[in-house]
């Protein structure tokens, strides 16, 4: 009986210094991870420079709870329409949990865009955010956008998603509001 022994040798391009694994040696892992970018590891893009050094090595569970909590004030866009020039109404509901429960304001506003809308009327409920850097990317069926936001001499970076690029910025603001006032 003959026995049959091949031998493979494969060249890469790259000349990689190689390691013999013994039974007590890990096995190495396939699975690539992005340690430094949760939200490219999870979606493909890169976060925000500054952002994606805030966030290195977070699971995408943490990074969602950091960076889009559950606000107690929400900023919910439900209608808009264009108007001559460079500007839209937008129809606009506010949602405000208290301890006697939850209250929805409605509110109309003209506008040049949602974050400038967004920023009225959440200034109007006595949280002021301003907007420091912006970045807005559409993902599958959905966007999401990011805000550098601040308020005096507090900053904070939040996140946000929606249906739309109108509902992603206003939940985006949600989150920045409540993270800077919360």
């Amino acid at each position: 009986m003959s026995s049959f022994t091949s031998s493979l040798t494969f060249r890469s391009r790259r000349s990689l210094p190689t390691k013999t694994y013994t039974q007590h040696s890990p096995i190495p892992s396939t699975t690539r991870v992005f340690a430094d970018d949760p939200f490219r590891a999870r979606f493909g893009h890169k976060l925000p420079k500054g952002l994606r050094e805030e966030a290195h090595g977070m699971q995408w569970r943490t990074f969602t709870a950091i960076y889009a909590p559950a606000s107690t004030i929400r900023v919910h866009i439900t209608g808009v329409r264009r108007l001559r020039g460079n500007h839209n109404s937008y129809d606009i509901e506010l949602h405000r949990n208290t301890t006697d429960g939850r209250i929805t304001e409605t509110h109309s506003i003209v506008a040049s865009g949602p974050i400038a809308a967004c920023t009225h009327i959440l200034a109007n409920s006595g949280r002021r955010v301003e907007i420091l850097s912006f970045h807005q990317f559409e993902i599958f069926e959905s966007t999401v956008t990011f805000v550098l936001a601040s308020h005096n001499h507090r900053q904070h970076w939040a996140m946000g998603f929606g249906g739309s690029r109108e509902h992603s910025a206003a939940t985006a603001m949600s989150s920045a509001s409540e993270l800077l006032f919360g």
